[in-house]
């Protein structure tokens, strides 16, 4: 550890995203950071900060159909807890694009209309950290698309047997902002380097995906069915303020997500 070197405590280890980002730095280490993993499953409360550190990148929270969505709220507010026992100036909030509802060319500044109960607890997590500002600590809530290999497509592609997506009144199937856990760690070091720290950032990959197609490059058979009442034909969101504090990116295919999900591990069946 140099000198230079800062420390980014990081929550939600033990979760999907958080083993996905942790093999992600295992092979391409944060330059610049040492990162301190808390899980949880560590059993490690009363809540306790393990070490001094210069930021916090909360990973930490109930998933779509978890039993108790309102914990989305408490572990917010542990995060900033750890963030002011760790003496942190920064801290990272993981929301959902599930805030905004469907749609697509859905902004930072528009209308959060939640459509699931998984999305109204994210934007009560987001307006409880919005209304408690904690002196000496930035935040930033980021508005995260569906994180390859650790959303529920990728649970049924792993599953045994045909996988079935809806078909839409045009033809499509579902098209979906989706987020490489490689955009990502690029996003929260972006975020934890940059002057002017955003208070809400949409993460995801510039360009939106077809589903079929990530089934397709995964070589897992599938079939359709007509898309029920109530399904979501596309849901996109708008990435110009994380590309402009990015400076560009590349955007990733279909083929090149799933041979990232793969290189960490991720197996279809």
């Amino acid at each position: 550890m140099t000198s230079a070197e800062r420390t980014l405590l990081v929550t939600g280890a033990g979760g999907k995203l958080g083993r996905l980002l942790r093999r992600y730095w295992d092979k391409s280490a944060p330059k610049g950071w040492r990162v301190v993993w808390l899980s949880r499953a560590d059993g490690s409360w009363p809540l306790q900060a393990p070490v001094r550190a210069d930021a916090v990148l909360a990973l930490w929270g109930v998933t779509p159909g978890g039993a108790d969505l309102p914990m989305n709220v408490t572990l917010a507010q542990d995060a900033m807890t750890l963030a002011q026992q760790c003496g942190a100036s920064r801290v990272l909030q993981c929301s959902s694009s599930a805030v905004y509802g469907p749609g697509v060319s859905l902004s930072e500044g528009g209308e959060t209309i939640p459509v699931t109960d998984y999305g109204k607890a994210k934007l009560a997590m987001e307006q409880w950290v919005q209304s408690n500002p904690v002196g000496g600590i930035e935040t930033c809530l980021m508005r995260m698309a569906n994180v390859v290999g650790a959303e529920s497509l990728f649970g049924a592609i792993e599953r045994p047997g045909v996988l079935t997506l809806d078909r839409f009144a045009d033809g499509q199937g579902p098209r979906r902002s989706y987020l490489s856990v490689s955009r990502f760690a690029e996003a929260v070091l972006a975020l934890l380097e940059t002057v002017s720290l955003p208070d809400v950032v949409n993460v995801a990959n510039p360009t939106p995906v077809a589903m079929e197609a990530l089934v397709q490059a995964a070589g897992k058979a599938m079939q359709w069915r007509d898309a029920p009442d109530g399904a979501v034909p596309v849901v996109v969101l708008e990435t110009a303020k994380l590309d402009t504090v990015l400076g560009g990116s590349e955007p990733l295919g279909a083929d090149e997500m799933i041979a990232e999900w793969r290189a960490l591990g991720g197996e279809t069946a």
